[in-house]
């Protein structure tokens, strides 16, 4: 059973094959697609307020970095991968993100993203107990 299975995932794509292939994987791991949003004030909403347990986020959106969305899911405490045909930028790494190159395979982005998400869940402890003191 996949790592996503269950969870809510906000999708952020401006490539529409792209979007569509992805839509199709989220269901096959039996989660659930938020959104999807293909613009960056589309992505901003939602990630303001939709509830979602992760997010696949391409770093670019027709033109326009998506670093307010990834500050966003930040704020909220919600893990999130970069896709982008750039590689490792110095915005994956401001933004602590796992980053996947496209072209990816499933495989690379759902690994990648459960790994985010695993993170988040290790490191949410830690968190609430610096907020006790």
């Amino acid at each position: 059973m996949s790592i996503l299975a269950n969870r809510r995932v906000l999708l952020v794509e401006d490539e529409f094959l792209i979007l569509a292939m992805l839509c199709d994987m989220i269901a096959d791991a039996s989660a659930t697609v938020v959104g999807p949003a293909t613009t960056l004030d589309e992505a901003l909403q939602l990630a303001k307020v939709a509830e979602m347990d992760a997010a696949i986020l391409d770093m670019n959106l027709s033109g326009q970095w998506s670093d307010p969305v990834a500050e966003t899911l930040g704020r909220r405490g919600i893990p999130f991968v970069f896709t982008t045909g750039y590689g490792v930028t110095e915005r994956s790494q401001r933004f602590g993100a796992r980053t996947v190159a496209k072209p990816y395979t499933w495989e690379a982005l759902e690994r990648e993203l459960g790994q985010a998400i695993s993170d988040a869940a290790r490191q949410k402890p830690l968190d609430e107990e610096a907020a006790d003191r």
